[in-house]
């Protein structure tokens, strides 16, 4: 506290400290309010019999010294017993006065102390006097005698109060003077008031206020309980008339020259002017004792008017005076009243203290008039006064209304005239502030529906609705960027919106932001209205909050000044679809008004309807015939090439990404955009695939393939070319001539090949000039999802933001957390940008079985191994065939044929350290390519070859790739656990030779078959394959061939197509060993790998 008891007893004199104290120990104080640690504090104090007194204390350091100055509603108005008492009252509230013997010793100390210091002071102080207090109010004039001390100055120090009576009771004090005598002998016959001081009033009056202002020590007591003094002024003439309130009631008033502040009811006319410290009398052709009863007369009543016409001029007969207008008087009645409420903050000033309060004042509409509940039924309007009959009852309804809502009645406002106005309690600024907002948000509405009329005045705490949303997007350059600016319509006006958006998001806490569900309740954002007037937005969850993700995701990925234009690039500009998304509730859209850049609106118009972007006629070169989801994967495509977007085209295996893609790029050809060549990027393996691919079904591409140690040879020939065909492991070596040329399209097939945005391969790839970009992936990502984000920054920088932006924001919540709300928002963002479709989901649009060879070429050494057996082979097989003839030679062609297929499975199944020392197969790095993405999908694979040694190696390999297997061989003695195991689940892939698991198997939960190596009698393939495709399986079998592109393994199976009779009967040792080979055919099957 900043004052202590010693500080109270020096304030006032040691009687009042007495007199203080007792009140205090008497436990008259009620719930003292102590603000700002003591600087402002407010009781009541019970009196028995008689209103309660106010108190109210300011106490104020400057340096050292201390002030405190307490105000009462007591006789004595400042520093009297019972600021002492509150004083006390809120240092033993406060902890900081103690209780027990101890305290009356420092009490009596404390006493003697300030006894001693009042004696002094008395003593060097000049005489006393005795001062009478003028004090005035609307209603009535009074008078307080007090003693004060008299100042060199002539002034006087603040008063104490003086009984008038006490003179009767033994000799009067010394500094009376005889004029007082006889003051105080008239002032005591007068009538008295609540607060003990003389009523100023009834015949004599005038003359004895006259009397008082003679001594010189008739003082004004003004509203700050300061005295200042007044003097007897000249006479001013007066004109007086009748004036007329809201309700029709009139009042006798009048006007002096110069103005003063008010006349006085006594027996005669008086005024005072408190400006010039002056009362002085009325001049006025009425004789004085009419002018004071003229002054005096009560407010008269619009329906008694005529009736106090009459009698006014009855009582002054012969003199003019001013009577009452006479007002017709219409009455209503029948009328249901409709509650008006209007929200204001007024200033009030209770006892000297004035605040803002916020309020809601009640008026009832009656048509003609609107009457204050507690009001009369009377009003004047145009020029007559209307007469309600009143609907109590649905008045008092619509009050239990307010009241069930937690409004209270405002007594403050009512005692000062503002009318019915109610409140609503809370404990601090920011409840209240709450409470405020929450009324308007919730019970408002429900009023205006029942007729109510909602109106607003200066209300601070004003909460406004937008009626209309509006987003412009407007072009900044040519490059692609955008600038962005939204407003609302409130009350007819336009305000920017985004201010008070990024405002909130500097103030609104990042957990409540970044909270995983949008809020259920709007929005509530302060915000100054046009003209300068504070006040707050409701704005709906469901339509913002979309809004202020995406503000929050730019503002961290690059934040914005305040007063910054908000910048987008096209793809960020994507993010902005998801505002005319439905309500949470599945409700109506948004409601979002675009305007600015055409291009702009109709990219947003497009995203909004994803599922619904136009189909684009096939080009007439493609030579095949695309299902429904590759139309629409052709169709996306075209999305994003009109717009220049970028995006990953991520469809399970075996759903025909490469095929999409010759069609995008064959379609571009034929609408002659493709004024540059297109650039594809593989893996090795997948080289010959897309050479294979292109010549099938897209024979108007030019196509030149990059690869091979002649390859640089080809370089100059790049801008002759449809499609150009390179591999990751060259993008490095090759980087100089490849960033030279500037493509169409960029394609990167097995995208994943770049998700370490570190590796080499990914930094040439960022630096290619291309229109457009696409990624071709089954797994766009495997492992975590920084590899997502890594095909994103190569392909649209920017969408996902930074590195670290995108960790903070989704990978960490998503990877750590399990949020949900931040994985949504990430597939919202991308959603635009991914296409994936599973096999399940296009499962009606495939056949039941769906056959796809998988090409391989065989690369380096493995190359070399198979032209040097191919060569071995074929001389010895000619040799064989010249000597025995090729009906007796068939052993040797066998056993030629089997290793060469050794080759292509891998050369460690060749017995020879040449073929060991090879150390990789194509083969088996595809099917290790192959086997993750499948697993991921869900796949239940089985996987079929002839060699059992090679199944060996393979269980090997996917050992070391972590993939969980079962195996069924010659030498499984318990076949029934590993049937058991695949078909419940347990395992996602089934090893299985030929010899062992061709027929008598049914496993039906298989989906997927792969033929490591390739079943010449196309009868034993069926056969395998029929395991998983027969009777009970309910999915859609995906049977891969994986061939060895050029070799003995493509060559037998184009001889299938042609010679079926032929192969069979070669290969199967129950055909038809008739059949005759022609020289062409060998020559064939033993011809050498083509150079691509």
């Amino acid at each position: 506290m900043l004052y202590g008891l010693a500080d109270i007893e020096a304030l006032v004199a040691p009687q009042l400290f007495d007199d203080g104290w007792q009140w205090f120990t008497d436990g008259r104080v009620t719930a003292p309010s102590v603000l700002r640690g003591g600087e402002v504090v407010a009781a009541i104090i019970r009196r028995s019999g008689g209103r309660p007194l106010r108190v109210y204390i300011r106490a104020r350091t400057q340096g050292d010294e201390l002030t405190i100055q307490g105000d009462c509603t007591c006789a004595r108005r400042t520093n009297c017993e019972h600021v002492v008492a509150v004083l006390l009252q809120a240092l033993q509230e406060r902890g900081e006065l103690a209780s027990g013997p101890d305290t009356a010793g420092r009490l009596t100390s404390a006493k003697r102390e300030t006894q001693s210091t009042f004696d002094l002071r008395q003593r060097s102080q000049p005489a006393q006097a005795l001062l009478f207090a003028l004090i005035v109010d609307d209603e009535q004039t009074l008078v307080e005698t007090v003693v004060a001390r008299r100042l060199k100055n002539g002034r006087y120090t603040p008063g104490q109060p003086f009984d008038p009576r006490s003179v009767q009771r033994g000799l009067p004090p010394r500094f009376l003077e005889p004029v007082d005598l006889d003051l105080l002998s008239a002032l005591e016959r007068l009538p008295r008031s609540y607060a003990d001081n003389t009523l100023l009033q009834g015949p004599g009056s005038g003359p004895l206020l006259q009397s008082l202002l003679a001594t010189g020590r008739l003082q004004l007591l003004d509203e700050g309980n300061q005295l200042r003094p007044l003097r007897e002024g000249p006479g001013r003439p007066v004109d007086l008339q009748w004036v007329v309130d809201e309700t029709g009631t009139q009042y006798i008033r009048g006007t002096t020259e110069p103005p003063c502040d008010q006349l006085l009811q006594l027996s005669a006319g008086w005024y005072l002017d408190v400006k010039r410290g002056q009362c002085g009398p009325l001049e006025s052709e009425l004789p004085a004792t009419a002018l004071g009863s003229l002054l005096a007369w009560p407010p008269v009543a619009p329906q008694h008017a005529a009736r106090a016409g009459r009698a006014l001029t009855g009582k002054f007969s012969g003199v003019a005076i001013p009577l009452p207008q006479c007002f017709e008087i219409e009455t209503v009645s029948d009328c249901r009243p409709v509650p008006h409420l209007c929200l204001k903050t007024q200033m009030l000033d209770w006892e000297g203290f004035v605040r803002e309060d916020d309020c809601a004042r009640l008026r009832f509409d009656y048509g003609a008039v609107e009457l204050d509940p507690a009001g009369a039924d009377t009003q004047l309007a145009d020029h007559r006064v209307v007469c309600v009959q009143r609907d109590r009852k649905a008045e008092r309804a619509a009050a239990r209304l307010l009241q069930k809502a937690g409004l209270t009645l405002n007594a403050v406002a009512a005692s000062l005239d503002q009318g019915t106005c109610y409140r609503l309690d809370a404990d601090d600024a920011f409840e209240h502030a709450e409470a405020w907002l929450d009324f308007q948000s919730d019970v408002l509405p429900i009023l205006r529906e029942q007729g109510w009329r909602i109106t607003y005045e200066n209300f601070a705490l004003r909460l406004s609705e937008p009626a209309s949303w509006n987003c412009a997007v407007e072009r900044l350059d040519e490059r692609g960027w955008f600038s962005l600016s939204m407003d609302v319509e409130v009350e007819g006006q336009h305000v920017e919106l985004l201010p008070i958006l990024l405002h909130a998001l500097r103030e609104l806490p990042r957990d409540v932001l970044q909270h995983e569900a949008v809020p259920t309740q709007a929005l509530v954002l302060p915000w100054t209205d046009p003209q300068g007037r504070p006040g707050f937005l409701h704005l709906p969850a469901a339509r913002v909050w979309p809004l202020l993700q995406i503000l929050l995701e730019l503002h961290q990925e690059a934040p914005t000044r305040k007063d910054a234009p908000l910048r987008l690039s096209r793809w960020q500009l994507a993010r902005l679809a998801v505002l005319d998304a439905p309500d949470a509730d599945g409700g109506e859209p948004s409601q979002w008004q675009w305007l600015g850049d055409p291009e702009a609106r109709a990219l947003l118009h497009r995203l909004r309807n994803i599922e619904t972007i136009p189909t684009v006629p096939a080009p007439a070169g493609l030579q095949a015939i695309l299902r429904p989801y590759q139309q629409a994967g052709l169709d996306w495509l075209q999305f994003l090439r009109e717009f220049r977007f970028a995006g990953i085209l991520a469809d399970d295996m075996g759903l025909g990404k490469t095929l999409q893609a010759l069609a995008h790029l064959l379609l571009e050809k034929e609408a002659g955009r493709a004024d540059r060549p297109s650039l594809v990027v593989a893996p090795t393996s997948l080289m010959f695939n897309w050479l294979h691919e292109a010549r099938r079904f897209a024979p108007g591409l030019k196509v030149l393939v990059l690869q091979g140690p002649d390859r640089g040879e080809r370089f100059a020939q790049i801008g002759e070319h449809d499609l150009v065909l390179t591999t990751y492991p060259l993008l490095s070596r090759d980087r100089q001539r490849l960033l030279a040329q500037r493509y169409h399209l960029l394609i990167l097939d097995e995208a994943q090949f770049i998700k370490n945005p570190r590796a080499q391969a990914s930094q040439v790839v960022r630096e290619l000039d291309a229109r457009h970009r696409l990624c071709l992936t089954g797994t766009p990502m495997e492992n975590h999802l920084g590899e997502l984000w890594s095909l994103f920054d190569v392909l649209l920088p920017g969408l996902l933001g930074g590195s670290k932006s995108f960790k903070r924001q989704f990978r960490t919540p998503i990877e750590k957390h399990g949020s949900e709300a931040a994985a949504q928002r990430l597939h919202r963002r991308i959603r635009p940008f991914l296409l994936r479709r599973t096999k399940q989901a296009v499962a009606a649009e495939l056949p039941d079985k769906t056959e796809i060879v998988q090409q391989v070429v065989l690369q380096g050494a493995q190359r070399e191994l198979y032209e040097t057996v191919r060569l071995a082979m074929h001389s010895r097989v000619r040799e064989e065939i010249a000597r025995q003839g090729l009906a007796r030679s068939q052993i040797v062609v066998l056993d030629a044929l089997l290793k060469l297929r050794q080759v292509c499975c891998d050369p460690r199944l060749l017995d020879s350290g040449n073929a060991r020392a090879v150390g990789s197969s194509a083969k088996l790095d595809m099917l290790l390519q192959m086997l993750p993405e499948l697993v991921e999908e869900g796949r239940r694979i089985l996987l079929f070859s002839q060699f059992t040694t090679m199944l060996g190696l393979i269980e090997a390999a996917v050992r070391r790739a972590g993939v969980d297997y079962v195996k069924l061989t010659g030498r499984t003695r318990d076949r029934q656990t590993p049937v058991q195991r695949f078909q419940r689940g347990d395992v996602p892939l089934f090893l299985i030779s030929l010899k062992a698991g061709g027929v008598g198997l049914n496993l039906t939960a298989a989906d997927t078959v792969i033929h490591y190596d390739p079943w010449w009698n196309p009868a034993v393939e069926r056969q395998a394959t029929d395991r998983a495709h027969r009777i009970g399986q309910r999915q859609r079998v995906f049977v891969y061939k994986l061939i060895c592109a050029d070799t003995v393994e493509e060559k037998i199976q184009l001889m299938q197509q042609r010679k079926q009779a032929l192969a069979e009967g070669l290969y199967d040792e129950g055909g038809n060993r008739e059949v005759q080979w022609r020289d062409e055919d060998l020559e064939a099957v033993f011809g050498p790998l083509s150079t691509v």
